[in-house]
């Protein structure tokens, strides 16, 4: 022993040999030296020498020598010596897995393949060998797939697999690197061709009732060849889907002690396969293929998940092992053991996983049905017939297909300015306090300095002058007189609700879109510039809100009000395997149909064919001197909204029929529904079983979209009882259901006794999808001709939620988001205009009238009379315009509360309310598609169209809000007084937080655009910077911020984005936002903008205070600046 080598010396001899022998020409006698190195390395390794396996382990160079030699010779026992050495590097050291691939180890290994899978007869060791190294360098060799079918060796694979069927050993690893083929779609097909669902079903004869790793890697192969179609349709069409159910039956039956958990979910990959067609879906039901799927997922849904924790999980560990097949052991260590002891947490997740699949392929087969309703057009409608221009309607729909459309690119169309001199009444403040002589010279110089700067084109001809109007008229003067009527709509006097002075017919067929003129007598005369404003007072009372669908009560929320909860709600938890176990009561539908009620509740296509010429209950706004506060009152009788207190249990029982708790036999009375009032939403009510209701909202009238907003009525409930509500015609793929949002419900009772308002309610929230379709006659929609290519029609989702309601026989309502109607606008309105001394810092006008008869307001906001107790006070005529618009989507009623938030601060007498008032001119316009709020629609106006896609050239008649903002904002340009800011506020239904939208596409207004935002996400808590984005995409040209950003060049053109849900950051994160937030977002944003103007202009504006004492906005949470500093 003495006299031996040292190992590293004996190692470096052969080693040395082998590196040497690559650049030497091939022949016998350099195969038999390298093969005899290769026995020396071999046998080194097996004695495990330190430093010998060392240095064969890291010598990158006879790594690749190796691989040369598998490719450049045939040699039976160097192969398979070569082969050796590899996986025993590969199993001292886990790293060297990814030198091997670079150096071409995976590709010398199919070559290798080729070559010796000629030679007769097969040497089943050197297959075994050279497919479990193959294994082994899988994980590293994403190309295998590729590279295999390069070298020819995938059929080769696949007839070895075919000679080795009974040796499992070899049957094993060969059908594992068939599963890698596979993933590649052109292997697929091709093994296909060549016999390979045959070969599958000769190995599941042979070991399908076996408990054999051989049958698993089977069942993979095969699920993976089945990605194909044209190899799904043929296994199908050979009886897979029945074979597959049986298989699955079978080790269902046998697993009783969950130790087969693997080999089923592997029979349902294949499954999950072959119902990719509808053949293979009507085959699984055909042989009860659903059923017995879901009896499976049912039981084992008892041992999932509940409140975070297992409610039932076996013993796995205590019990006997389950009785077994004899199974034959497999020499390779990548070969798993059947019989490794599984923790029951293990056991737990792969259960779950099991349910998961067995619910993903019940979805996927079961039928899909159609709606429950005759048309996803609503039984509303509103009279095209008294607009003009159906077709451009009509084209309009086409474009307005949702948030995310594409639209053509379009050029920018201005106002016609042969009466822009007519917008002068809506500015009292320069009416009032200036000399209008010099203002309307200056108008006619804008006029025709534009005229000779703007082409006429066809595009814009429609909206420009005649050759008459285009000569100089001289010196114009336009006078604006109150027109006082008995029934003046927005004059002096009282209004009857159900005979409103001017007609909706009238006002719909006027061209202007029932511009003033039908409210106000406009005339024309030479000579001086006289122009007077009409401005409405405190004592005449609003019209009714007039709709198209007939209304027959008006909502408890209008009449009684909203007070928000004291503290903040927080995000609703999930709790995990809710939705699946939701997803199984629906499947149970399907497969035990006659456990439904299916009993309809509330229909409201039938109500309206049935309502015949019954009157409106419309909701009148009045100023109650007694009280000193608005009311909303209905104009019609209608039944008690709500009792004083519970009744008894013994009221509740003797309706009921029997006991309310403890006993089956209870008699639940059917829920009553209703949303035939302003802004309610509710198509149909199916009771499905006792506690749970299926809903469907109606779309938005004109349109067959827009399933989103829902408020309606519910009574006849019983207390404490947990009734479940699915909305099931929802459309989007997402929402803020997911992230923790919740519902609202309303009370009567509770507001009643206790003066309560809107509260987050809901447990076991969920959205999926269903298999619920648009009706037949709506398949060919061209909304969804573009969306899906196909032609097959997309399923809906479900919005389930369940409430258990705080009192019985109680009037509730349920809704979307915190509801704001017109009704209550008017009557907020109507309470400023009572505050002593508001007409000093306030004008209400009536900027237009709505396609469907709704007066449109206008607010302007400042301090008319210059006070002189104000020494920073800016004189009124050098004051700077902000221009903020809200709600031109109906839903998105947060809008309106932010809104709400930003006059009651401009009215207080907050310090900076003062400051801001005496520095700018605010002009408001609250609600911008009044005739949406009112008759319950999601975004559309009755027309059926996006108003936020007809910015950029609205048609008066049409869009008469639009086309007149873009009038104020146009004499604003014209008058040399741009505004400095617009915003038009918007709520988001899937981010959280609020935060804005800007224009930025010159680096020079960077600064300056996000001034705004950055200032807000500093002072605002609910405000997120990170979620703002200023880019310009296509899609959003003829949205308002872009649209006017473009054509007036208002540079700080915003839109400010509210969510439904909440907040994930500063001081109320993990918090739902509700109406405090919303309003102390206004005030936020009105505080924001002093702080911009400090910024931009510090002497004209005086600094603002710390001293936020007297704000009634200050958030209880805030502590310093530093509190509430988040990523500016």
């Amino acid at each position: 022993m003495t006299n031996a080598k040292p190992p590293s010396v004996r190692t470096s001899s052969a080693l040395s040999l082998i590196e040497r022998s690559v650049s030497t020409p091939v022949d016998e006698k350099l195969v038999e030296a390298v093969t005899q190195a290769t026995y020396k390395i071999l046998k080194i390794l097996h004695h495990q020498e330190k430093g010998s396996t060392e240095s064969v382990v890291k010598r990158a160079k006879l790594h690749q020598a190796l691989c040369t030699f598998l490719v450049t010779t045939q040699d039976i026992q160097l192969h398979l010596n070569i082969l050796l050495i590899l996986d025993l590097i590969l199993q001292a050291s886990g790293t060297k897995h990814t030198k091997l691939v670079k150096q071409g180890a995976p590709h010398a290994i199919l070559r290798s393949i080729a070559a010796t899978s000629r030679i007769k007869p097969l040497n089943e060791e050197l297959c075994l060998q050279q497919h479990l190294v193959l294994l082994k360098l899988v994980s590293k060799e994403k190309k295998l797939a590729l590279k295999a079918r390069l070298c020819g060796v995938v059929i080769v694979t696949l007839d070895l697999g075919k000679q080795c069927m009974n040796n499992t050993d070899l049957g094993t690893p060969l059908l594992q690197v068939l599963k890698v083929y596979a993933s590649n779609s052109s292997n697929a097909t091709s093994m296909v061709k060549h016999g390979a669902l045959n070969f599958l079903e000769r190995i599941y004869g042979l070991y399908s009732k076996q408990n054999h790793p051989i049958f698993r890697y089977a069942l993979e192969f095969n699920s993976q060849l089945l990605h194909s179609k044209t190899s799904s349709s043929k296994a199908v069409g050979s009886g897979g889907v029945r074979k597959m159910v049986e298989m699955y039956t079978y080790w269902t039956e046998l697993d009783k002690h969950f130790k087969f958990i693997s080999l089923r979910k592997a029979i349902l990959g294949v499954i999950k396969q072959l119902v990719n067609n509808d053949t293979g879906r009507r085959a699984l039901m055909k042989c009860d293929g659903i059923a017995i799927l879901y009896e499976t997922a049912k039981l084992t849904d008892d041992v999932l998940y509940e409140q975070g924790s297992f409610m039932r999980v076996p013993s796995i560990l205590n019990m006997p092992p389950a009785p077994t097949p004899s199974t034959s052991s497999s020499p390779s260590s990548c070969i798993q053991s059947t019989h490794t002891p599984i923790s029951a947490t293990t056991i737990g997740k792969a259960i779950d996983n099991l349910a998961l699949t067995c619910s993903q392929i019940i979805r996927k087969s079961i039928p899909r049905v159609c709606l429950p309703i005759p048309s996803l057009n609503g039984p509303v409608h509103f009279d095209e017939s008294s607009v003009d221009d159906i077709v451009i309607i009509q084209e309009m729909r086409e474009d307005s297909n949702g948030e995310e459309d594409e639209e053509p690119e379009v050029v920018s169309v201005p106002l016609p300015l042969s009466n822009i001199e007519d917008f002068l009444k809506f500015f009292p403040e320069i009416t009032q306090y200036q000399d209008t002589t010099d203002v309307l010279h200056t108008l006619q110089e804008y006029r025709k300095e534009y005229l000779a700067q703007v082409p006429q084109t066809p595009t814009n001809s429609q909206n420009e002058m005649s050759d008459e109007q285009r000569s100089d008229p001289g010196p114009i003067s336009v006078t604006v007189t109150p027109v006082h009527e008995n029934g003046g709509v927005r004059g002096q006097g009282p209004c009857s609700p159900a005979t409103p002075a001017l007609g909706v017919t009238d006002r719909r067929r006027s061209r202007n879109g029932g511009a003033p003129s039908a409210a106000y007598s406009i005339s024309r005369s030479a000579g001086k510039g006289v122009v007077t404003s009409p401005v409405l007072s405190s004592a005449f009372t609003p019209i009714p809100a007039i709709s198209v669908k007939k209304f027959v009560k008006v909502a408890a929320p209008d009449i009684y009000g909203h007070r928000p909860p004291v503290v903040s709600e927080p995000l609703h938890e999930a709790i995990p395997s809710v939705q699946r176990t939701l997803l199984l009561l629906d499947i149970a539908r399907t497969v035990h149909p006659d456990t439904l009620m299916n009993r309809i509740a509330y229909d409201m296509d039938e109500l309206m064919k049935s309502e015949g010429e019954r009157e409106h209950a419309r909701s009148i706004v009045k100023w109650d001197m007694g009280l000193q506060r608005c009311k909303i009152l209905p104009s019609l009788p209608q039944a008690a909204l709500g009792s004083t207190g519970d009744p008894t249990l013994e009221e509740v029982e003797r309706q009921l029929g029997g006991p309310v708790r403890g006993s089956s036999t209870v008699n639940i009375p059917t829920l009553g529904f209703e949303s035939r009032f302003e802004c309610g939403n509710l198509r149909k009510a199916i009771q499905v079983r006792i506690f749970e209701y299926d809903l469907v909202l109606n779309s938005d009238i004109g349109s067959s979209r827009h399933h989103q907003w829902f408020y309606f009525e519910v009574k006849n409930m019983v207390a404490d009882f947990p009734y479940r509500f699915n909305i099931i015609n929802c459309e989007k793929g997402c929402s803020s259901f997911t992230q923790g949002m919740q519902p609202l419900l309303y009370s009567t009772n509770n507001a009643l006794t206790t003066g309560a308002g809107w509260v987050r309610t809901g447990k076991r929230i969920c959205y999926y999808r269903n298999n619920f379709i648009r009706r037949p006659n709506d398949i060919n929609d061209k909304v969804y001709a573009t969306v899906n290519s196909k032609n097959t029609c997309p399923t809906m989702y479900t919005l389930t939620f369940t409430i258990c309601f705080p009192h019985s026989h109680d009037t509730c309502y349920i809704a979307y988001h915190y509801p704001y109607s017109y009704t209550s606008l008017q009557a907020h309105l109507l309470e400023l205009q009572h505050i002593t001394g508001i007409n000093k810092i306030l004008r209400r006008q009536q900027l237009c009238t709505s396609v469907g008869g709704n007066a449109v307001d206008l607010l302007t906001i400042t301090q008319f009379p210059i006070s002189t107790s104000y020494p920073t006070a800016t004189p009124i005529g050098e004051r700077s315009y902000v221009v903020l618009t809200a709600r031109i989507h109906p839903g998105e009623c947060n809008s309106s509360w932010v809104m709400k938030g930003v006059i009651e601060f401009l009215l207080s007498d907050n310090e900076k309310a003062i400051q801001l008032r005496n520095a700018f001119i605010f002009k408001i316009i609250p609600m911008l598609n009044i005739d949406g709020v009112v008759n319950g629609s999601h975004r559309c106006s009755l027309l059926g169209v996006d108003m936020n896609r007809q910015w950029i050239n609205p048609l008066p008649h049409l869009f008469p809000s639009l086309y007149h903002t873009k009038g104020l904002m146009q004499l604003l340009v014209g008058l040399g007084r741009r505004p400095v800011l617009y915003c038009d506020f918007h709520g988001h239904s899937r981010k959280k937080n609020v935060f804005m939208y800007g224009n930025i596409t010159n680096p020079t207004d960077n600064a300056t655009v996000k001034l705004l935002p950055t200032i807000l996400d500093i002072h605002a808590p609910v405000f997120s910077f990170n979620n703002c984005c200023f880019t310009v995409e296509k899609s959003r040209e003829s949205t308002a911020r872009v649209a006017l950003w473009r054509q007036y060049e208002i540079t700080r053109s915003y839109t400010l984005e509210s969510t439904y849900c909440g907040a994930d950051q500063g001081p109320y994160k993990g918090c739902q936002v509700g109406t405090q937030h919303l309003e102390e977002m206004g005030a936020k944003f009105c505080e924001a903008i002093l702080i911009m103007a400090s910024a931009d202009q510090p002497c004209c504006v005086a600094e603002p205070t710390d001293d936020d004492n007297d704000s009634l906005y200050s958030s209880e949470t805030e502590g310093s600046d530093s509190d509430d500093d988040s990523s500016a």
